[in-house]
């Protein structure tokens, strides 16, 4: 028995230094987010249309080739202790984007990004050692609080990055997120215990395919919810009248008060997980997040707006930390990989998907397309949890 709580203290402390991690390297990756824009027009040497499209290349190759790169990795822990691919991920993040700091061409900066967006799948790595950490009934919380750690990274990181490249400089700011990166791989090698690889058969009867497709489905369709916004928020805000000197601060606002209110999803609905079934849960925060969409066009005022906004990623920010709670005792590394692609394919998709709506309709359309396609997705998915799993040959 003193084994057994041993054995219990080990893997809460695990969870809790796993969790811290991931935290940091999203707010160290997430540190350039403002300011990377910036260094892109400062040492470009071609015309601004030209270097608006190299902008969006290098921006999207990361959470683009992320989408392969997540696989990759959960196919690995499969075979290696995910301790030591998680730490060799950080590392490599650390030397590209220092890398990035003594950059001076467009080409080489995108190059950097494609390989920095494939090594962005190690965060499937972190989810596969939160579950090979928690029992089947801590499962939902804590992929709640591990989600909810990566999102106040994303969240927090942005602004103090811009203040590091004014005070600083962009190689000062560079350099200041590759020390992060490595002082995080240091704290994990130390903190954490050695996990083993992940068994190949952990049950009996395997997760139909289609049932992974679907989770896919809507956890692709509900990150799509949550990251959309920034992309039409100038569009949004002309609605409003809100004047064009205040448009960055009113935007600012918006997207840190949603932002709170995913974490505040992301824990809150995983909490529930012990006392509702997970499979109506996401049924329940997908439908909620898909009316408060439809809800966005009804907004008076930029206080409105964001006010149904916040419930509406709220409910959004539950459905990934759900899903893999239902999945992650029964699944392989790949299977864990494969749902966390979504995740990225998601961010890749979701601003360029509201862009190309709004450019041949209008908010009404592209808020009823988004909560139209989470709904059907949602309730698929639920109807396909339902569908019982094969018989082991």
């Amino acid at each position: 028995m003193p084994d057994t709580a041993a054995a219990r203290r080990v893997k809460r402390r695990d969870f809790v230094v796993v969790s811290t991690t991931q935290f940091f390297l999203a707010f160290a990756l997430n540190f350039m987010l403002v300011f990377l824009p910036f260094y892109v027009h400062r040492i470009s040497t071609l015309e601004e249309a030209a270097t608006l499209r190299w902008l969006g290349l290098i921006i999207g190759a990361a959470p683009a080739m992320a989408t392969f790169g997540s696989t990759f990795w959960g196919r690995l822990t499969d075979r290696f202790g995910p301790k030591g691919l998680f730490e060799r991920g950080m590392l490599s993040h650390a030397i590209l984007v220092i890398l990035m700091g003594f950059t001076t061409d467009l080409r080489l900066l995108f190059a950097i990004r494609v390989v920095q967006g494939f090594f962005g799948g190690i965060s499937t790595i972190g989810l596969i050692i939160v579950a090979a950490v928690s029992t089947e009934d801590e499962m939902a919380r804590r992929m709640g609080v591990y989600q909810s750690a990566l999102t106040l990274g994303q969240i927090f990181a942005p602004p103090l990055g811009a203040m590091a490249a004014a005070a600083f400089g962009f190689r000062g700011a560079f350099l200041t997120s590759g020390l992060m990166l490595f002082v995080v791989c240091l704290f994990c090698h130390l903190a954490l215990s050695r996990i083993p690889p992940r068994p190949k058969q952990t049950v009996a009867a395997p997760i139909p395919r289609l049932q992974i497709w679907l989770a896919w489905l809507v956890s692709l369709v509900g990150t799509m919810h949550i990251i959309f916004l920034p992309s039409v928020l100038p569009t949004i805000l002309r609605g409003f009248e809100v004047p064009e000197s205040h448009g960055l601060v009113t935007a600012g606002t918006i997207v840190f008060a949603y932002g709170i209110a995913a974490v505040a999803g992301s824990y809150g609905f995983s909490r529930l997980a012990g006392r509702v079934a997970a499979a109506r849960l996401v049924l329940a925060t997908a439908l909620g997040a898909s009316i408060c969409q439809v809800l966005l066009h009804f907004g008076m005022d930029t206080v409105t707006f964001t006010l149904i906004r916040m419930v509406q990623t709220g409910c959004a920010a539950g459905i990934f930390p759900l899903i893999l709670a239902q999945l992650a005792t029964r699944s392989e590394g790949k299977t864990i990989g494969f749902i966390n692609t979504a995740r990225f394919a998601g961010n890749a998709l979701g601003p360029v998907a509201a862009t190309f709506i709004l450019a041949h309709s209008d908010l009404f359309t592209l808020y009823l397309v988004l909560g139209v396609g989470l709904a059907l997705a949602s309730v698929a998915h639920h109807l396909g949890s339902g569908v019982p799993p094969k018989r082991p040959v």
